[in-house]
This record gives structure tokens, C-alpha cells and sequence, in this order.
């Protein structure tokens, strides 16, 4: 058996998809959720003994994992997340996405483990602009020695923004070299006031947050007061003034005069954590400020993609290609960038080119129809722990349904959300392939910027297609095509290829989560045979 080790493994999409070829064995995966895991373990741990999990990968040493398998993990499979960003990040959370750092964390066990081949799964415009890496001390000497060397990685100039904003009493030019502690709030606090400030103005939202939090945003300011009020340090003075102004303003609940002083708050903090986030990862560059556009942090980027083609350097053959689900016979068109790549002296002996334009697609791609019709008569319940409900014999079943059954006795995960009366009104009215923007403006009037919702939002299910990219549908309220109520579990499931007898384990939302990140177990499948090639 071809031993695999799946990093970020979610649930277990493409581990099943590689199990399916009956030449894989998963001997161990990496995988932080709690419910993920769980899933992972009921469905494809148990089949190994001595399997290992792994929580988090950063800084992991893989190396040893490797040495107590015996030295024989052939295969390194999983896909890092990879958020991207982009120059306009003065409106995120955060300057740097921390995921980003994930697929060197990939990278580096592979390294560690040096197996005969790897597969890497990633968004599809993961070729994009905007998925990139920023220079930085911590990897810059083995970049620099990879383009000396010859490959491609292209460096751009890039501008962050930090703030284009003045804070009145701050000099900015010199606060990246002071003391930010002293300006520091409470965290829950902080995220309180960042969501109060979202809701000034929104006369639906706003009454509904303050009766909610009020008492303890109050509280809140008089301790951080109270423990402040003998503190000469400017940061701490700038910090109290502010909020003892705006816990003046919120005891007459009077938003019109807390704005000014809300805003900078909240975007000191934001910028106080930017500040942060350059040092933590040890940004190389330089920090500049002009009254014309506030304060930004001028550095380079790469892009991911080139990092990704040269941090293996010669010793692996690698191609990467975007793949559709439907080449598979699954009924999505779910679109993906997937690396393969191969050991130099492996691919050498093989004598095949790692060639897969001419993949053997799927002659037939099922519709939703085809993929969840069968399942119309089966109660659908609220409850996470619904018991499984035996097949009825008499079922008229397609080719996908049967293969989708194989191996189970019954329909479990059959368990969709409740909705409220307004929900369903809305089901109501949308029709097949249609979504919320086929709603009247009346009913649209629990949205605040209803024509910034996204096109999958209430989509119905056209039952005579496959359907779109199958994402959390519990949170994009995807609708049945024939029925007034939410896809259910199995049923997005069954979008993705996921038997029956695959079951999924944890909360309602975190079930629903788990099959909207997985890979497809049928398009796994597909790339765990191109690799057999090379590997047996």
C-alpha cells in the first residue's frame, strides 16, 4: 500500500477520494476543527492502526512523523488555505492573512518528509494577483538564493495602507518606534466598539445590538477608567480621554456625538494591530508617512504561485492545472488549481511525462436531479443526531444515486435548518435557478445593502443541472429544487460525491461547514489514479 499523510484535511474529501482507489493508505492527517477531526477519525482514521493526528502543523516536526512510519510516507497530500490579499487592505481585520503562511507550512513537510510525490489543492485563481507573499526576514535568504538560482519569482513594489487618517495628540511618523501598549484596550472591548461603531446609523441593527450589549460595553470602559486614572503615559492618557468621552455619550444614548470619537478609537486599534502584525512577521521595509496619505508601510511581494513552482527547487517534476469537478462525473462545476508533483529520481524512472491535458473526462455529468431526487420522500429533521432512515426498496434510482448508496444501509446527515416564516415566504416566491435578487425590494428589506448580496445567496437548485460551487449552503440558503425548505446535509453531500455511508459528526453549522471546504472524494479519486502511474 502507497502510505499518504493529508494536511488540512477537514474532513476527509480528498483522504476518501485517495481510499477509494483501494492503493492508498492514510497513516496520518493534520487537521485543527474539532468536528473535522472528529468526522476524519469515524470515517477514515479507524481503518488505520496507529494512525496519528496531527492539531496544527506550524512547527511541527515532520521529520520525526516520518521516521516513526518507518521512513515511508510515499505521499504528501492537502490543501492549505490560502485567503490572498491585496493593496486595499486598509478595510480588513488584519494586514497579513495568517493562511497565507500555511501553504509554507505545507512546503516545509514536504521538505521534511521528501516523499515520492505530493498533491496540492487550492483555489482556482489561485494564479491570481492578489494571492501573495510579503518579503520577509524570516525566508527572505532562501527566496533571494532561489532567484539567484534561476527561477521565477517576481517581485513587485507594494504600498500598505495603515491608516489615511491623522489622530490628533499621535505623531504617526513615530509611533511604529513607541511604546503601543500603552494604548491598548481590552480585546473584548475592542470588538465590542468595532461593532457598535458598524451599527450607528442602521436603525434596525442598532436598537437591537445596545439592548443586547449595553451593561457591558459600560462596565467595560468604567474598569479599563477606573484602572487607567493614575497612568501619565501619553498612550494611556489619549486612550482615557476618548473613552471617557464616548461612556458620556453612551449613557444619554447619544449616537450623533459619538461618532468622532468612536472612529478613532476603533481605528487606532486597527492600527496598532497592523503595526503589530509587520513586526510579528518581520516585514522587511520601510515605514512612511505624509499628511497627503497618512501612514503606510512600503515593502515587495511575491506571488504565491511562484513560490510554489520554486521553493522544491529541481528535486521535484511539478505541474499545476485547473480541474472541474463535473471531468469526474460529479454533479458541480467546482473549479480547482491542483499541483501535482513527483520525486526527480521517481519520475525519472518512470518514463512518463507529467502530462494530464487529455484527462479521461466523464462522458455523462449528473444533474442535481440525478444527485439528491431520490431523497425527496425521507423526513428531514433539525436534530444533529437524526437516526439513520433504511432505504425504501421501491426507490426509482439513477446511475449516481446507486453509486452514492453503495455501501450504506440507509439516509443519515438528513437534517437541514429551521427557518422563520419570512425565510420561507421567500422560498416561496424564488424559482428554480433563480436567487435573491429575483425578490421584490419588499422582500428584501432584512438585507442593508441588499445589491451588495452575492449571486449564490437563496439560490434555488435548477434539478436539470449540476449545481454551482458547493460552499457552506447552510449560510448561503440554498433552496431545494422542487421543495420550500434548505438543502440538507446529505444532500449537499451528495453534490460533493460523498456517500451515503460517509457520515459527518458536530454541530448542524459545522457539518454543513465541513462539506462545503471538502474536496470532492470523486475528483480526489481521479487524481489518486493519474498518480498511480508514477508511484506503483
Amino acid at each position: 500500500m502507497i502510505k499518504a499523510i493529508d494536511l488540512f484535511a477537514g474532513a476527509g474529501g480528498l483522504s476518501y477520494g485517495f481510499y477509494l482507489t483501494g492503493e492508498y493508505e492514510l497513516v496520518a492527517a493534520a487537521e485543527i476543527n474539532e468536528n473535522a477531526r472528529a468526522t476524519y477519525k469515524q470515517n477514515i482514521a479507524k481503518r488505520t492502526e496507529k494512525f496519528e493526528f496531527i492539531n496544527n502543523v506550524i512547527g511541527y516536526n515532520f521529520s520525526a512523523l516520518n521516521q516513526r512510519k518507518g521512513g515511508q510516507i510515499d505521499i504528501v497530500i492537502g490543501g492549505p488555505p490560502c485567503q490572498g490579499f491585496s493593496n486595499a487592505n486598509r478595510h480588513k481585520n488584519h494586514l497579513i492573512s495568517m493562511n497565507n503562511s500555511l501553504v509554507k507550512e505545507y512546503f516545509r513537510a514536504i521538505k521534511q518528509i521528501k516523499p515520492k510525490a505530493f498533491v496540492m489543492e487550492n483555489v482556482s485563481m489561485l494564479e491570481s494577483d492578489t494571492h501573495r507573499f510579503y518579503d520577509s526576514y524570516k525566508d527572505n535568504a532562501e527566496i533571494e538564493a532561489l532567484i539567484a538560482k534561476g527561477f521565477k519569482i517576481t517581485k513587485r513594489k507594494d504600498s500598505l495602507v495603515l491608516a489615511d487618517r491623522v489622530f490628533a495628540d499621535i505623531d504617526l511618523e513615530q509611533l511604529p518606534q513607541k511604546n503601543l501598549v500603552s494604548y491598548d484596550i481590552p480585546s473584548q472591548l475592542k470588538h465590542l466598539l468595532s461593532v457598535l461603531r458598524k451599527n450607528l446609523g442602521n436603525d434596525r441593527r442598532l436598537p437591537n445590538f445596545w439592548i443586547k450589549n449595553a451593561l457591558l460595553i459600560k462596565r467595560m470602559i468604567s474598569e479599563y477608567l477606573a484602572e487607567n486614572q493614575a497612568t501619565t503615559d501619553n498612550g494611556t492618557i489619549i486612550m482615557r480621554n476618548k473613552l471617557s468621552t464616548i461612556l458620556t455619550s453612551l449613557e444619554e444614548e447619544n449616537w450623533d456625538t459619538i461618532k468622532t470619537d468612536l472612529d478613532y478609537v476603533v481605528d487606532l486599534q486597527k492600527l496598532i494591530e497592523f503595526i503589530r502584525e509587520i513586526t510579528s512577521n518581520e516585514l522587511i521595509g520601510t515605514y512612511d508617512y505624509s499628511e497627503e496619505h497618512g501612514l503606510r508601510f512600503i515593502t515587495q511581494s511575491y506571488s504565491v504561485i511562484d513560490y510554489v513552482n520554486a521553493i522544491l527547487g529541481n528535486e521535484y517534476i511539478q505541474k499545476g492545472n485547473v480541474f472541474n469537478a463535473e471531468w469526474f462525473g460529479i454533479p458541480q462545476e467546482r473549479r480547482r488549481y491542483i499541483v501535482l508533483g513527483i520525486r526527480k529520481d521517481i519520475y525519472d524512472q518512470s518514463g512518463k511525462e507529467l502530462d494530464y491535458t487529455d484527462i479521461n473526462k466523464a462522458e455523462v455529468v449528473p444533474t442535481v436531479g440525478d444527485a439528491i431526487a431520490d431523497l425527496t420522500d425521507y423526513e428531514v429533521g433539525y436534530d444533529k443526531k437524526q437516526k439513520l432512515q433504511p432505504y425504501k426498496k421501491d426507490d426509482d434510482l439513477c446511475e449516481y444515486a446507486v453509486l452514492m448508496r453503495t455501501g450504506s444501509e440507509g439516509v443519515k446527515n438528513h437534517i437541514t435548518t429551521k427557518t422563520t416564516e419570512k425565510v420561507l415566504d421567500r422560498f416561496r416566491k424564488i424559482k428554480q435557478g433563480k436567487n435573491f435578487h429575483s425578490l421584490n425590494i419588499e422582500d428584501k428589506d432584512t438585507y442593508s445593502k441588499p445589491e451588495r448580496t452575492q449571486n449564490t445567496i437563496y439560490l434555488r437548485l435548477d434539478p436539470n443541472k449540476p449545481s454551482g460551487t458547493v460552499v457552506n449552503v447552510r449560510k448561503s440558503m440554498w433552496i431545494h429544487p422542487t421543495l420550500d425548505r434548505a438543502i440538507s446535509v446529505r444532500e449537499a453531500a451528495r453534490l460533493q460525491s460523498f456517500p451515503d455511508s460517509f457520515v459527518f459528526i458536530g454541530t448542524k453549522d459545522s457539518q454543513y461547514q465541513q462539506v462545503g471546504n471538502a474536496v470532492p472524494p470523486l475528483l480526489a479519486k481521479g487524481i489518486a489514479e493519474i498518480l498511480l502511474e508514477y508511484l506503483k
